[in-house]
C-alpha cells in the first residue's frame, strides 16, 4: 500500500492520546482530493483538512491531517478516532472495486497498526447521511487486520529515473504524475474537475482525466501549468489553455490535442529533461 504524502500546511493541532476506532466518510462530492478538501476546511476556519486519509476513486490513498493529530471529521468523536474520507457522493454513486479495495487495504493496515477492530460510519456517531446509502460499509469495515500489507510513502514532490515517460503523445496518468511532481501539486495521476465539452475535442487526453458537465472545482495541476505558459489561471483545460501550451512548446497552435499528439510528445520530452 502506497500513501501519497501531500505535504499540506496546517494550523495549530493537538496530538491524539489514543486511537480506538476508525470512522468512515464520503466527500459528498464527485471529484476531490486531499488538497481540495484541505482548502474547503481552511475556508471553514479550521486548521486544515479534518480527515487523516482520502481514498480516491482511482485507488490512490492520500495523506490528509497528519495521523498523530486529533482530526476534525466527526463532532464529539474526534479525540480517539482516525477519519477516512472516500472521494465521491455515495448517496447517488456506487463505489468502484478499485476504490473499495484501496479502502479495505487502508482499514486493514490501520487495524493492525493500532490493534483495534472498531470501524464506524459517520452516521453512527452524528446525525448525517454520511457516508451515503450506497457506501459498501460492511465490505470495507469487516476486513481482517491480517489482510494488511506494509505501508510505504511517496512525497508529492519526489521523482527518480523511473519517472521517465514513454514519449507516445498520449496524456494519461503517468504523464500527469510526472507533471504533478514537477509543478509541486498532489501526485495522484488524476486531472480532476474538467469540462466534459472538451473531452471529444482532445482525444490525446487519455485516461485519468475527470470530465464533468459542470465541475464545482478545478485542477491545481492545470492551474500551475497555466501560470507557467501565461494562460488565464482557472484550472480548466480548453482551447485557449491548449494554444498557450502549444505556443510555449513551439507547436502548431490549433487549440486541441490529437491522439497521439505531437505536442504532447514535446510535453513528455520536456518532462524527461527536467531534473529529478
Amino acid at each position: 500500500m502506497n500513501i501519497i504524502e501531500t505535504n499540506l500546511s496546517f494550523g495549530s493541532m493537538s496530538v491524539r492520546s489514543k486511537t480506538t476506532r476508525i470512522i468512515l466518510h464520503h466527500a459528498a462530492a464527485k471529484s476531490c482530493g486531499a488538497a481540495t478538501i484541505h482548502q474547503w476546511h481552511l475556508n471553514n476556519g479550521w486548521s486544515g483538512i479534518g480527515y487523516h486519509f482520502v481514498v480516491r476513486k482511482n485507488g490512490t490513498i492520500e495523506r490528509g491531517r497528519p495521523e498523530k493529530y486529533v482530526g476534525a471529521h466527526a463532532e464529539g468523536s474526534n479525540s480517539d478516532s482516525i477519519g477516512i474520507c472516500f472521494e465521491g457522493d455515495f448517496m447517488t454513486e456506487k463505489m468502484t472495486d478499485t476504490q473499495k479495495n484501496a479502502g479495505k487495504e487502508l482499514v486493514a493496515y490501520l487495524k493492525k497498526k493500532y490493534s483495534i477492530s472498531k470501524v464506524q460510519k459517520h452516521s453512527d456517531v452524528c446525525s448525517t447521511d454520511c457516508p451515503g446509502k450506497n457506501f459498501p460499509f460492511s465490505e470495507i469495515a469487516n476486513v481482517s487486520a491480517s489482510a494488511s500489507t506494509s505501508s510505504s510513502s511517496s512525497s508529492s514532490s519526489s521523482s527518480s529515473n523511473s519517472d521517465k515517460l514513454t514519449v507516445d503523445g498520449w496524456w494519461g496518468p503517468k504523464t500527469t504524475r510526472r507533471l504533478q511532481q514537477i509543478f509541486g501539486t498532489t501526485v495522484d495521476g488524476v486531472v480532476s474537475n474538467q469540462f466534459s465539452c472538451y473531452k471529444a475535442q482532445n482525444p490525446g487526453l487519455d485516461s485519468g482525466w475527470e470530465w464533468e458537465s459542470n465541475p464545482s472545482g478545478y485542477s491545481p495541476l492545470i492551474k500551475a501549468i497555466q501560470k507557467k505558459v501565461g494562460a488565464t489561471q482557472d484550472g480548466h483545460i480548453g482551447p485557449k489553455t491548449i494554444k498557450a501550451i502549444q505556443k510555449w512548446l513551439g507547436c502548431t497552435q490549433d487549440g486541441c490535442f490529437s491522439g497521439p499528439s505531437p505536442c504532447i510528445k514535446k510535453l513528455q520530452q520536456w518532462c524527461n529533461n527536467q531534473a529529478a
